[in-house]
């Protein structure tokens, strides 16, 4: 019977087996024509390089190799692979060894006695739940090195979103100090106009406040190029001012990227690490279901010894003394008061919800890239228009400050001139911003490429694979 049950074990598996849900999605994106120029390329590599700047990659490599995030889901994807291990121990034989010795001494008679044994036991799988449970593991493992690559592809929209914030607020903060000294000649012009009495003491208070207000945006600028500045520093593994005076200086805006992952709503599904990790997650959900049903069915379990017992260590190893012992434990429960039931129908239930975790992410992930789509197409068309009225403002503030100048027009045209100047060159700074922000954001919608080629990977290894397709 022993080894008919050791024969048939493997053969059975309680439970669903595991398809993953095919999710209805659009064929295309609203507006794909819109959202894609005949200029757009896909570009090699990581996308972030699609911005050419060497600091950004430095700081992204870093924090690739020490954000202290990434270090902790790599930890937790040790402990999965050591208690998947684990689990899977539970349908091999465990073999023990023990030995004891003892003399006695009574009425002036002494007696020794030696033991040494050999112990084994095999709680056979007769119904699959350790191979459910080591599925479960599998996918769990699965979802955690998933986890692990979303956690990379947020980590790299939060730094370079972060840098290319610290560059628009350093180039903003040079506007507005240019818009100072321009303002502080303008209070000097308003003065010498006012002794000459071509102008009024308004004009020198309306002067002297614009100068005062463009003051102080300068301290607010300067604090948040230090936050920018701090929170690249720990996101790429180090402190506050590791890299501050790499950061100081001043740099140009990234160049746009010219082109969008040309991606359609069933890749996504594929490509962003998120929803693979849902996806594992139902996997992992179905295999609980086999584990709790499992239970309710009988166990066997077979024990194996083997012995000897001496008076002397030397008898102790005499064929003589040896005894052996093999049989058969079964067990089955008769009544629990519902609790097996009730822990398949709870494994049911999650799987269900896990399920509908899973479609409702698709479908926020799509919008996530419609959205995106949206707001990067909108802010590269505004740019063109951001540009003229930076140019068109620039002349008209050249223009007013010549009539000033030669008495032919009051100030409040010069005023007026140089608050629009100084709010379109911010403007176009703001929309540059907005551009890349909406940029990284799509590229992170797409689940476009993170991992750096040579990194380590960090997925399941081969055995699992073949484990989790079985």
């Amino acid at each position: 019977m022993a080894a008919l049950l050791a024969g048939l074990s493997g053969c059975t598996t309680v439970g669903p087996d595991y398809r993953a849900p095919t999710v209805a999605v659009p064929a295309d994106w609203i507006a794909p024509a819109v959202a894609l120029r005949d200029d757009d390329r896909e570009a090699p590599g990581p996308w972030w390089r699609t911005f050419q700047d060497p600091l950004l990659e430095s700081l992204v490599t870093q924090a690739l190799a020490h954000n202290q995030d990434l270090d902790i889901a790599l930890a937790r994807l040790r402990q999965a692979r050591a208690e998947r291990a684990q689990i899977a121990s539970a349908s091999r034989p465990e073999v023990s060894i023990g030995g004891a010795g003892g003399a006695t001494h009574s009425d002036g008679r002494s007696a020794q006695a030696w033991q040494l044994g050999i112990d084994a036991s095999w709680t056979l799988d007769l119904f699959g739940g350790t191979r459910r449970a080591v599925e479960a593991a599998d996918a769990g493992i699965q979802a955690l090195a998933d986890d692990h690559d979303a956690l990379q592809a947020s980590l790299v929209a939060e730094l370079v979103t972060d840098y290319v914030g610290l560059r628009a607020t350093q180039i903003r903060l040079s506007i507005a100090r240019d818009e100072l000294a321009t303002l502080i000649d303008s209070a000097r012009l308003a003065e010498q106009a006012h002794r000459s009495g071509l102008g009024t003491l308004a004009d020198v208070a309306q002067a002297r406040a614009e100068r005062a207000t463009a003051q102080a945006r300068l301290p607010v600028l300067e604090a948040d190029i230090a936050r920018f500045s701090h929170a690249l520093g720990v996101l790429a593994g180090g402190f506050p001012g590791d890299w501050q005076a790499a950061l100081r200086v001043p740099a140009p805006m990234s160049p746009s990227p010219t082109y969008a992952a040309r991606a359609l709503p069933s890749d996504v599904i594929r490509q962003r690490p998120d929803l693979r990790a849902d996806e594992r997650r139902l996997a992992q959900a179905t295999a609980q279901i086999g584990v709790a049903q499992a239970q309710g069915f009988p166990a066997f379990r077979i024990p194996l010894g083997i012995g000897t017992t001496a008076g002397t260590i030397r008898e102790l190893f005499s064929t003589a003394t040896l005894a052996w012992s093999a049989g058969m434990q079964g067990r089955q429960v008769l009544y629990d008061a519902g609790r097996a039931r009730g822990a398949t129908a709870a494994a049911q239930a999650n799987a269900d919800a896990v399920r509908r975790i899973y479609e409702r992410d698709i479908r926020v992930a799509l919008r996530e890239v419609e959205d995106a789509l949206i707001a990067w197409t909108s802010e590269r068309e505004r740019q063109a228009s951001l540009q003229s009225a930076v140019v068109d403002s620039e002349q008209a503030l050249d223009d007013a400050t010549r009539l000033y100048a030669q008495g032919l027009r009051g100030y409040l045209p010069v005023l007026v001139a140089q608050r629009t100047v100084q709010q379109a060159r911010d403007a176009q700074v703001l929309g540059r911003w907005a551009e890349l922000r909406a940029a990284v954001a799509l590229h992170t919608a797409l689940g476009a490429q993170v991992a750096v080629a040579g990194a380590p990977a960090v997925g399941v290894d081969a055995s699992m694979a073949a484990s989790a397709a079985r």
